[in-house]
C-alpha cells in the first residue's frame, strides 16, 4: 500500500471513530506510520487531507453500491438492493452517522470547500439514485429519489442511536410503504 493510501485510510478512520477536530495530525501520521513531512508533502493542510478522504468515501460508497446493484437480478427493485447494501454499510464501515454531515458540522462554518465537497457529495448521490431508479419510476422519478434519498439520510443519522441493522431495518419498512403501498403522488 502507498504512503498515501497509508494517510488517507488512517485518517478516515479516526475521523470516523473520533471526529474531525479531535483528530490530530500528530496521531494520523504516528498510525499511518508515515512522518509529518510525508503527510504534508501530499496533503498540504488537514483541511486538504479532510477533503481527500471525503472523495476517498464517497467513491467507494457508490462503487459499492454500483456492484451489489449490478450483482442482483434484473427484477429486483434497486431502492430494496440499495436499503440491503446501506444496511450492510453501516456494519462494515460505520454507523455513526454520515461522515459528510460529521463534516459539515464540524467545518461547515468556516471552510467553503468542504461545505461545497459535501453538497457536491449530496447531489452526485442524488444522481446516481436517479440513475437507479429511472427505469422503474419514469413518472414519479425526482420524488421516488428525493424520498429515497431523505430515507438513507434518515436511517445513517439513527444507526449511530439505534444501531445499524434497526436503521436499515426502519429504512426498509419505510422505502415499503412509498414504494410498494404508495400509489399516490408526494405533495410538494
Amino acid at each position: 500500500m502507498s504512503k498515501v493510501n497509508d494517510i488517507l485510510n488512517t485518517a478516515e478512520r479516526l475521523f470516523d471513530q473520533q471526529g474531525f477536530h479531535s483528530t490530530g495530525i500528530d496521531q494520523i501520521v504516528k498510525e499511518a506510520g508515515v512522518t509529518p513531512r510525508t503527510l504534508y508533502r501530499h496533503f498540504t493542510s488537514k483541511e486538504q487531507l479532510i477533503l481527500n478522504v471525503l472523495e476517498q468515501r464517497e467513491i467507494r460508497f457508490l462503487k459499492q453500491l454500483e456492484k451489489k446493484l449490478n450483482e442482483h437480478e434484473i427484477n429486483a427493485p434497486s431502492w430494496l438492493i440499495i436499503i440491503s447494501e446501506l444496511e450492510e454499510w453501516f456494519v462494515q464501515e460505520s454507523s455513526k452517522g454520515c461522515l459528510f454531515l460529521r463534516a459539515l458540522a464540524e467545518y461547515g462554518h468556516k471552510d467553503i470547500e468542504i461545505r461545497q465537497r459535501i453538497s457536491d457529495h449530496k447531489q452526485r448521490t442524488f444522481e446516481f439514485l436517479k440513475d437507479q431508479l429511472q427505469r422503474e419510476f419514469p413518472n414519479q422519478l425526482n420524488e421516488k429519489v428525493e424520498s429515497l434519498l431523505l430515507i438513507i439520510e434518515g436511517a445513517t443519522a439513527l444507526a449511530p442511536i439505534i444501531g445499524g441493522k434497526a436503521a436499515a431495518h426502519r429504512a426498509r419498512l419505510l422505502a415499503n410503504n412509498i414504494f410498494i403501498y404508495s400509489t399516490y403522488p408526494l405533495p410538494h
